[in-house]
């Protein structure tokens, strides 16, 4: 089987397992478009043990940083000055995720944006959601490499025949 083709029935075979787990047991609170955009972050970061590891730090730390910054703006309370800070924080919070990419572990910032609207997304509430949206961040990398290893077999096992 060809690489791609390959890559293609893994990546169509773990996408049905993931809408089952996300849609389909809607009790563990995994958001399958978050999961969808963790994925790609692992492919666009160049997959394998550097994608997943560069997708994962980046991503979590945008997640974090973003409930962090909401959690400032929750704490002034009314909407004028929630709005003020909002205005004020998200620039210095966009400053911080591209600045930390002088972090070896941080420095995929297309990952700390994704994660950063991931959280944002899903309501941006400073929450038990930050455990959800980290958790579905992890998953969507892990399947990611899973996808990529599984495609990666499927391509040898086929070679490797008459």
């Amino acid at each position: 089987m060809k690489q791609l083709h390959a890559l293609a029935l893994s990546i169509a075979v773990l996408v049905a397992v993931w809408v089952y787990v996300s849609i389909g047991l809607p009790d563990l609170k995994f958001s399958p478009w978050i999961g969808f955009v963790a994925w790609a972050a692992f492919f666009a970061a160049g997959g394998g043990k550097g994608g997943a590891r560069h997708s994962l730090g980046a991503g979590l730390a945008g997640v974090l940083l973003t409930a962090l910054t909401m959690a400032g703006v929750q704490q002034a309370g009314g909407d004028l000055t929630a709005l003020l800070l909002l205005l004020l924080l998200v620039p210095v919070l966009a400053f911080v995720l591209v600045a930390m990419a002088q972090m070896p572990l941080l420095a995929y910032t297309p990952a700390a944006f994704l994660g950063a609207a991931a959280f944002f997304g899903s309501g941006g509430k400073p929450d038990l959601s930050i455990a959800f949206v980290s958790l579905t961040w992890i998953a969507g990398v892990l399947l990611g490499y899973a996808s990529e290893w599984l495609g990666a077999r499927l391509t040898q096992r086929t070679a490797a025949q008459p």
